[in-house]
């Protein structure tokens, strides 16, 4: 569901997550259309920009949770994502939750990715394709990617003492 028609580039502006509850997804402009904002009944922003929005200014009723990041490859997403898991699951609870860089596709998308990874259990391409169900200009680049693949393997990989890594290795020798 989508609370604007979708213009030329794809994208509408306040954009729901499928199956993920009251979650939302778009562009900084989006906050500034109060009537989508509060048609959608969120309470809750999570911004992914390198600026100040001014968002404490203009929407002091919505709380606000403000990650400084450009949209680069090198920048570091990953550290984020516990304090962002958290503060998505949360809102949720209270009321809808929008999360937004610039455009809408990347950064944000991270955050979203990471979001179903963590609360779902998700791969990050099952994660991705479903942010797309609601978005299909999500494309987190490249350097967000590769994190999110990190994320899964943390939380996949094996942890065993030197010789159960040994005795693993030799396993995987034996099945080439």
């Amino acid at each position: 569901m989508s609370f604007l028609l979708y213009g030329l580039n794809g994208m509408g502006w306040v954009d729901l997550v499928p199956r993920a509850g009251k979650l939302y997804i778009g562009g900084l402009y989006a906050l500034y259309q109060t009537d989508l904002i509060k048609a959608a009944g969120i309470t809750h922003v999570l911004s992914v920009i390198d600026y100040d929005p001014l968002l404490q200014e203009k929407f002091h009723h919505l709380k606000h949770y403000h990650i400084r990041a450009e949209d680069d490859p090198n920048e570091d997403l990953l550290q984020h994502f516990k304090g962002t898991n958290e503060y998505i699951d949360e809102g949720l609870k209270d009321g809808g939750v929008f999360i937004h860089c610039a455009m809408g596709k990347s950064r944000s998308a991270t955050m979203v990715v990471a979001y179903l990874m963590w609360k779902y259990g998700r791969t990050w391409e099952e994660a991705l394709e479903q942010l797309c169900e609601g978005r299909p200009v999500c494309d987190p680049n490249i350097g967000f990617k590769e994190q999110s693949v990190y994320q899964e393997w943390l939380k996949e990989r094996f942890k065993g003492e030197w010789w159960e890594w040994d005795a693993r290795a030799k396993g995987l020798k034996a099945n080439l």
